[in-house]
């Protein structure tokens, strides 16, 4: 779940390929090129259904923390917490946050959050945060980053200060969803890609505000 090693695999791949032959002169450009989404897993619907699991509290309301956006983003997990999501979706997570290792892939880095069950249950989140520098290329990377959708990639009404888009991942109304924020932010673009099962818009919404809010 979660794998990004498809385009550093091809990448390998070439570099290999071009060590083992006679290069050909390259002519010089200056055209800008949109970086390519990392390729991505969705979670598992072939996991155990959702358990109550040691320690896992009811769905709360708190306040919610006021918005923090990081002039350098370092990891993903701290973007979306497990009390928040659980609030926001109305269920008890029997989850737990597991930041695991960045990728880079040009000039963008890629942040990944791991919300893994802890009794094995069924995985309802997954979270990618991808940095890339500068702030001219919003639409080409949504376009990009949203490639992958089976059907219609729709906004998300009501979310402030960011691009949003949502859509499904297998063409029907009961299979993972993508809920993808990007934001202009300290010179950068800022991009979540967060992986749920199917809740309302109004979830949805909300989770993206949590992320636009930080990002």
């Amino acid at each position: 779940m979660g794998n990004r090693g498809g385009i550093l695999a091809t990448a390998a791949a070439l570099a290999l390929l071009t060590a083992c032959s006679t290069p050909a002169p390259v002519a010089q450009t200056t055209a800008t090129t949109t970086p390519a989404r990392p390729t991505t897993t969705a979670p598992s619907s072939e996991a155990p259904a959702l358990g109550p699991g040691p320690g896992s509290q009811p769905p709360t309301t708190p306040q919610p923390p006021p918005p923090n956006s990081p002039a350098k983003v370092t990891s993903a997990c701290p973007f979306l917490g497990v009390t928040e999501s659980s609030a926001a979706m109305g269920v008890a997570l029997d989850t737990y946050a597991v930041e695991e290792v960045k990728t880079t892939q040009r000039d963008a880095t890629t942040y990944h959050c791991n919300y893994a069950s802890r009794t094995g249950g069924r995985q309802l989140l997954d979270l990618f945060v991808t940095v890339v520098p500068g702030t001219g290329q919003v639409a080409s990377l949504v376009k990009e980053w949203t490639r992958d959708c089976k059907g219609p990639a729709k906004p998300l009404g009501g979310v402030a200060g960011s691009t949003t888009r949502t859509c499904s991942l297998d063409g029907t109304n009961s299979g993972d969803v993508m809920v993808l924020v990007a934001k202009k932010s300290h010179g950068q673009t800022r991009l979540a890609e967060l992986y749920v099962r199917p809740f309302t818009d109004e979830v949805h919404t909300k989770l993206a505000q949590l992320l636009s809010d930080r990002l």
